[in-house]
């Protein structure tokens, strides 16, 4: 059965040249042969083009489509979803600089096909010389999505990780576009949308490889701007309510305040703090949560507790 399920392995990639080789070349080894893989140039002007069109000389299965001038990455993800098989029963966004093991898709996909009512399948991934995603227990596959949402939003488990996971192709067509414009981490707010209608399954083993943040270009510049902090609050306040009762759901953002606060209190001593501090406090006003001096107080004495606490 699970033979049978056609899976559209989908790579947006920009200036990918350097590690694109070996992406197509761990697809192109999965164990699960009923595949497609699409990747789209947004108009890189390395050797990324060369590369995917020698991989699509040699495997049909490998095409390759490029856009005529370079787009938004959000924008570049959204179209290469759209050129997914329309027999894709699955699909995987896989960047360029990341790798999937050979039987990756066939565990996923088995997951997948022995439980309708999943719409995610995640696993664990080497991330550099760390494993990632753990913390879910080991004697189940199968998870409620909200009670997955809920984990992350409360910061306990990392179990999404967008790129490494396999999604219903039913449920990303039913989404135009797919990733939200408004965040930067447009991918986790697609998944936490996914999330509440559906159950999310997951492989106890590493079926993927994720490279250090610093090759992505947009990973330096999340990790530079810290805009995983900015999009964590929208996430709360946008998702927040369809995951948690509305006084737990206080608790978590009063937290998160105290801890966007220590990280504002840090821009006064850090090079180029004054714009970053412009930046996110012009986002906290939007997004109504300004911290007033009571937040800032409660956040020091936060922070000082934990220095100061007797260590066992």
């Amino acid at each position: 059965m699970a033979a049978s399920a056609f899976v559209s392995v989908v790579t947006p990639v920009y200036n990918g040249g350097r590690y694109i080789d070996a992406c197509i070349d761990s697809v192109r080894a999965q164990s699960h042969g009923l595949l497609e893989h699409v990747i789209l140039d947004n108009a890189s002007r390395d050797g990324t083009a060369a590369i995917a069109a020698r991989h699509a000389g040699r495997d049909r299965r490998v095409r390759v489509h490029r856009n005529e001038r370079k787009v938004a990455r959000s924008d570049n993800w959204n179209r290469a979803l759209e050129l997914i098989s329309p027999e894709a029963r699955y699909c995987w966004l896989l960047p360029a600089d990341g790798l999937i093991y050979p039987r990756a898709l066939e565990r996923m996909v088995d997951v997948g096909l022995r439980n309708p009512s999943v719409g995610i399948v995640g696993a664990l991934r080497r991330h550099g010389e760390d494993v990632e995603c753990k913390g879910l227990p080991t004697d189940r596959e199968v998870f409620s999505g909200r009670k997955i949402g809920r984990l992350f939003l409360a910061g306990r488990v990392f179990a999404i990780a967008p790129t490494t996971n396999l999604v219903r192709a039913d449920l990303v067509r039913a989404r135009r576009p797919f990733y939200p414009a408004q965040y930067m981490h447009d991918d986790i707010a697609a998944f936490l949308e996914v999330l509440r209608t559906c159950d999310f399954g997951f492989v106890h083993d590493v079926l993927a490889f994720s490279r250090p943040h610093e090759v992505s270009v947009s990973a330096a510049i999340a990790a530079l701007q810290k805009t995983t902090m900015r999009d964590y609050f929208r996430m709360l306040i946008e998702y927040g309510p369809d995951y948690f009762e509305s006084a737990e759901l206080r608790r978590i953002e009063r937290r998160h305040l105290r801890r966007y606060c220590r990280a504002l209190l840090r821009t006064y001593v850090t090079p180029g703090g004054a714009e970053l501090r412009r930046l996110h406090l012009a986002a906290l006003s939007d997004l109504g949560r300004m911290p007033g001096p009571a937040t800032y107080g409660l956040a020091i004495a936060e922070k000082a507790l934990r220095l100061f606490a007797p260590r066992h």
